[in-house]
C-alpha cells in the first residue's frame, strides 16, 4: 500500500516557477532579436590606406675648410761668433841686454878741442869742454874729454819798467775757498810770482807769500787756469815775470 507524506507534496510544486522563468526569458530574447537591428549590417568596413609623405633629405652638413696654418716665423740667423785671435807665439828671441846707464860727461876746464889749432905755436892751452869753472889741478887727457850737451835756453823775462804794455788777464779763473780755511776763518793775501810767455801762457809759478790751509794751492790753481794778454815791448810780445796777489775774504 502506498503512503504519501506531506513533505513530498510540497516538493512537487517547486519546478513550476523554474519552468516559467525559462519560458519568459526565452520569449524576451526572441522578441529583442527581432526588434534590434543587426549592427553589422549598418556599419560597413572601409579600408583606408594612409601614405606617408617622404621625408625631405636632410641637408648635408657644411664641411668647414681648415684654416691655413700661419707660416712659422723665420728663425733668426745666429750671430757669427767673434773670431778669437790666437795668442801670440812666445818670442823665443831673447831681448838684448839693457844698455848700462850712461853717465853725463864730466865738466873739464878748458877750451874745446875744435878750437885748438895744431902746430907749433909755442902756446899751450888746456883742452876741456867748459870755461865756467875753476881749472883743475890734475891734468886731463884731451882724448878723454867729452862734449857737454847743449844747455837749455833760458827765458829771460823783460823787466816791467821796459814794457809798453803790462800783461793782463784775458780769461780769469776764480779761486775756490777751501773748506779747511772756511772752518778756521782764515783770510788774507797769497802773493804769486808768475812767468808769462810771449804768447800769454803761464810757464812758471812761485809762491812769495803763503797763508796755508789750502789757500796757496787754490791761488796757484786759479792762475794756471787763467789766460793772459802778453806784455809788449814796443809792438813786440815778450815774456814777463809778474807779481799777482790773490785776496781771500770770507763773505758774511
Amino acid at each position: 500500500m502506498l503512503h504519501i507524506s506531506r513533505t513530498s507534496r510540497k516538493r512537487s510544486f517547486l519546478w513550476i516557477p523554474f519552468v516559467a522563468s525559462l519560458v519568459i526569458h526565452f520569449g524576451f530574447l526572441t522578441v529583442s532579436a527581432e526588434l534590434i537591428p543587426d549592427e553589422r549590417e549598418q556599419y560597413k568596413t572601409i579600408r583606408v590606406t594612409i601614405q606617408e609623405r617622404p621625408k625631405p633629405p636632410e641637408p648635408k652638413p657644411e664641411v668647414k675648410q681648415p684654416e691655413p696654418k700661419p707660416k712659422p716665423k723665420p728663425k733668426p740667423k745666429p750671430k757669427p761668433k767673434p773670431k778669437i785671435k790666437p795668442p801670440p807665439k812666445p818670442n823665443k828671441v831673447e831681448p838684448p841686454p839693457p844698455e848700462p846707464p850712461t853717465e853725463p860727461p864730466k865738466e873739464v876746464f878748458g877750451v874745446t878741442k875744435d878750437s885748438v889749432s895744431t902746430g907749433d905755436s909755442g902756446v899751450s892751452v888746456r883742452v876741456g869742454n867748459t870755461l865756467n869753472k875753476e881749472m883743475e889741478k890734475e891734468y886731463t887727457d884731451p882724448n878723454a874729454v867729452k862734449t857737454l850737451p847743449p844747455a837749455k835756453k833760458r827765458i829771460r823775462p823783460v823787466p816791467v819798467y821796459e814794457l809798453s804794455r803790462v800783461p793782463s788777464f784775458k780769461d780769469r779763473a776764480i779761486p775756490k775757498y777751501p773748506d779747511e780755511a772756511r772752518r778756521n776763518e782764515i783770510e788774507g793775501v797769497v802773493e804769486l810770482e808768475v812767468l808769462i810767455s810771449k804768447t800769454g801762457k803761464v810757464l812758471k809759478v812761485r809762491i812769495l807769500k803763503k797763508l796755508g790751509y789750502g789757500l796757496d794751492e787754490a791761488a796757484v790753481a786759479a792762475v794756471r787756469g787763467s789766460s793772459f794778454k802778453p806784455g809788449l815791448k814796443g809792438n813786440t810780445p815778450v815774456p814777463v815775470k809778474l807779481r799777482i796777489p790773490y785776496r781771500f775774504v770770507l763773505e758774511d
